[in-house]
């Protein structure tokens, strides 16, 4: 008759799990008697086999009645667990994979692929809680669910910082709070079951998570507030005249004017506003000895002052924008645009001068919904004036876009309200003003009194040079009037 190796169950442990010894060596655990009969099967026992057998079955600390498995505790407890560590790990991908697959800067894609990192964490951790309260298969289950409560904490606790700096509106904040409340639950209820005491090298892993943290925490305020401000855009805005041509069947001249527009820098940026304006100078003149009387008056139209020409006056004779906002200018990118303007040979004007000027905003800085961006609104429809919050009353009209802008960092978008950027144009008899405003909408779609920092965003104004050339230099000589007329 062959010898059976002795069966000894242990007691049970602090969730009511009984381990089961077949010849010395650890066999399996069982929550009940089903269990164990099962885990005697496959050690080769008979399945009818008689398990209050004392000569075959020892029984330490209780005999077969004490099975304390609380099931319906213990299911709850891992549905708490992996609930709130699969909660953190669908926020951590939210918020990361903007930046891990769209930032421009490399920075920016560190900081994604680190959320997403931490993602990935508490996912493994949430399988982990699954075998800490089952069976412990896994030797160091307990602490990788110990590795996940801590950085929800962490990772929370840095959402609700950076939250508090506004305190806006925003529904990711039913996400921090509620995770962050859990995650110091389950740290507590971790601590309860001694789960810490598995950790290995429990030094060496406190530094491990604090180090992790710090160079978190660097390379986000690297790629968040240092990368974007230690470098600054550099940008070429030009405007010239070409050659001028007469009609040869009307009074008219052409004159041709070229507008460069160049980033000659290393940041990207987009365009939100631009205008060009050609102006006609006209002034009059006197050949004797005058005093500089009025030059008051020229510094308050930012004028040189002249000895032998008196008052003057400028008449627009073309504006426009340069480029269609929305768009954007990468590093060595050109732009070149080229108008037409037409003058009358017979024209009162002395000088001819131009000028182009660019509103940007860096692209390091957020992303504009372009397709949004491009699609013009105007003012005198009733329907759209209303949008951009400026009655007829105290605004000409206007044409204007509007479209979501995201920050650079997508940990900044979840803990704000959406903000929108509205940029545009209208014209009178000065030329072209254009202007921008960045801040969240109101309920009704309305621009908000919350206006943005322009700083923030990196906007800026980008004008050229103001090129002049004499009125008569663009005539034939028998075009010009004679002398003394």
């Amino acid at each position: 008759m062959t010898k059976r190796p002795v069966v000894v169950v242990q007691p049970p442990d602090s969730r009511g799990l009984r381990r089961v010894d077949i010849g010395g060596e650890a066999a399996g655990g069982a929550w009940s008697p089903r269990g164990l009969r099962r885990i005697l099967s496959r050690a080769g026992f008979p399945e009818d086999m008689d398990i209050e057998d004392r000569a075959a079955i020892r029984w330490r600390e209780g005999d077969s009645s004490v099975w304390p498995d609380r099931k319906g505790r213990r299911y709850g407890t891992v549905a708490f667990m992996t609930a709130g560590l699969l909660g953190c790990a669908a926020l951590l991908a939210v918020v990361g994979m903007p930046d891990a697959f769209g930032a421009l800067t490399f920075a920016g894609r560190v900081s994604g692929f680190l959320f997403i990192l931490a993602g990935v964490v508490e996912v493994a951790a949430a399988a982990a809680a699954i075998d800490f309260w089952g069976k412990r298969h896994v030797k160091y289950s307990g602490s990788l669910v110990v590795l996940g409560a801590l950085v929800a904490l962490a990772t929370n606790s840095l959402f609700l910082l950076v939250w508090f700096q506004e305190q806006e509106s925003t529904h990711y904040l039913q996400a921090f709070v509620p995770l962050w409340c859990w995650s110091m639950a389950a740290l507590w209820l971790l601590y309860r079951h001694h789960a810490w005491e598995k950790i290995p090298h429990p030094k060496g892993f406190a530094v491990g998570v604090t180090v992790s943290a710090l160079l978190a925490a660097s390379n986000l305020a690297y790629s968040a507030v240092y990368q974007p401000y230690a470098k600054q855009p550099l940008l070429i805005v030009k405007a010239t005249f070409g050659k001028p041509r007469s009609d040869p069947k009307r009074p008219v001249v052409y004159l041709p004017l070229t507008i460069h527009v160049e980033n000659t820098g290393t940041v990207p940026v987009y365009i939100l506003a631009s205008a060009h304006s050609t102006y006609g100078r006209t002034a009059t003149f006197t050949a004797g000895d005058t005093q500089l009387k009025d030059w008051k008056e020229d510094l308050e139209w930012d004028e040189d002052t002249e000895l032998h020409v008196g008052s003057t006056g400028f008449t627009v004779l073309h504006t426009g924008s340069i480029v269609a906002p929305g768009s954007w200018l990468d590093q060595g990118d050109v732009i070149t645009e080229e108008r037409i303007v037409e003058l009358p040979k017979n024209a009162p004007y002395d000088v001819i001068q131009a000028t182009a000027e660019l509103q940007i905003m860096r692209k390091d800085r957020g992303k504009i919904d372009e397709a949004a961006f491009s699609s013009p609104h105007y003012s005198w429809s009733k329907e759209e004036r209303k949008y951009f919050g400026c009655t007829a009353e105290i605004c000409d009209d206007h044409i204007f876009y509007r479209a979501r802008l995201r920050h650079n960092n997508n940990l900044i978008n979840v803990t704000r309200k959406p903000r929108y950027v509205t940029s545009y144009r209208a014209v009178n008899a000065e030329g072209s003003y254009f202007g921008a405003h960045i801040g969240p909408l109101n309920s009704k779609g309305e621009l908000s009194g919350d206006e943005e920092p322009s700083e923030r965003y990196g906007v800026m104004n980008y004008p050229s040079g103001t090129v002049t050339v004499p009125f008569a230099t663009l005539l034939n000589p028998q075009d010009r009037p004679a002398s003394g007329d």
